[in-house]
């Protein structure tokens, strides 16, 4: 039909039952094509293309011989919707093709919107306004979660500071009691069931009231808290040190024997008794501590709270004995 540049049109005459008559139209494909031409000029954008039964292209609204033509494949995909519908719409990779049989015509109207076209259109502009509203709710869904994730990180560092707050003294950034005496408990459990030795320091500072009383409290401060550095620095990995009172503290020590606990409270005492404190009055002084030390070697049971105690009274012994000493007997 295209190379004759006509279409032919024909309707049989029926005359009790007998062909009579044929009627016959031709059509210049230059006329159709100019009768999708000025289709296309109705305010509609993209390209307009007539074809028959068999896809085979008649005429197409297209400026002179730029025709947009259909691959193998697109026609098969187009063939399998024309046999379920009568009218559609296929996006084709950057074209949506919208289609629709014809009444008396054993054929198919195409209009071709390439991805610029679709956006100027009616049908484009529907388009941006939903993928806008997408835009829209995905970034609150993202700013929501960002929230809520930046709200449970707070919260996690807040309980973090809580426990912490709960389990230190905030002066020396030590165990407080409370904190001690449990974990002191378990290790001490552990170190019961594994046969294995447990040690027990209690320090505690001498004349550390007269500091208090000569330099203010904001000075003793300072004093408890480079003691407590001091110990901390002293003792290894895996023991515990602690505030248990004023200025009272407790090195808790899993796996050691009585020796070796005493050789440490000595290192301790030393570098206590050899550090010069700078107060807030640009005064200067050296402090000395007593120590009491015992293990479970002095006793047929690993029993934290015992151990403190014989710990304790060592210390007063060594108070009583001159202070600015261990002691590891009695």
């Amino acid at each position: 039909m295209r190379d004759a540049q006509v279409v032919t049109a024909s309707v049989p005459l029926d005359f009790r039952h007998y062909c009579t008559a044929c009627w016959r139209w031709t059509f210049p494909v230059r006329e159709m094509k100019t009768f999708l031409v000025n289709a296309a000029k109705g305010g509609q954008d993209g390209e307009y293309q007539l074809y028959d039964n068999r896809l085979n292209l008649i005429a197409s609204s297209a400026p002179g011989n730029v025709l947009t033509l259909l691959s193998p494949r697109e026609q098969e995909t187009l063939s399998y919707a024309f046999s379920h519908d009568n009218k559609g719409g296929i996006r084709l990779l950057t074209r949506y093709i919208s289609w629709e049989k014809l009444n008396n015509f054993d054929g198919v109207l195409l209009r071709i919107h390439t991805l610029q076209e679709g956006v100027r259109g009616e049908f484009g502009s529907i388009t941006i306004a939903l993928m806008l509203m997408w835009l829209l709710f995905t970034s609150m869904l993202i700013i929501s979660w960002l929230v809520i994730l930046r709200m449970v990180r707070n919260m996690s560092e807040l309980q973090t500071s809580l426990e912490w707050r709960a389990w230190h003294d905030a002066l020396t950034r030590l165990l407080n009691r409370g904190g001690l005496f449990e974990r002191a408990i378990a290790a001490a459990g552990e170190c019961e069931r594994g046969k294995r030795p447990f040690a027990v320091i209690q320090l505690d500072l001498d004349f550390f009231k007269r500091v208090n009383d000569l330099h203010g409290h904001q000075s003793g401060d300072r004093v408890l808290s480079l003691v407590a550095s001091t110990i901390a620095s002293n003792i290894r990995e895996g023991d515990l040190a602690g505030r248990v009172g004023g200025e009272e503290f407790c090195v808790v020590m899993p796996n050691t024997t009585l020796q070796e606990a005493t050789a440490i409270a000595e290192r301790i005492r030393v570098r206590i008794n050899s550090r010069e404190i700078l107060l807030c009055n640009n005064t200067s002084l050296r402090i000395s501590a007593s120590l009491g030390v015992s293990s479970s070697e002095d006793r047929a049971e690993v029993n934290f709270e015992n151990l403190q105690s014989i710990a304790d009274r060592r210390l007063y012994l060594a108070k009583q004995s001159g202070r600015n000493r261990v002691c590891s007997t009695g």
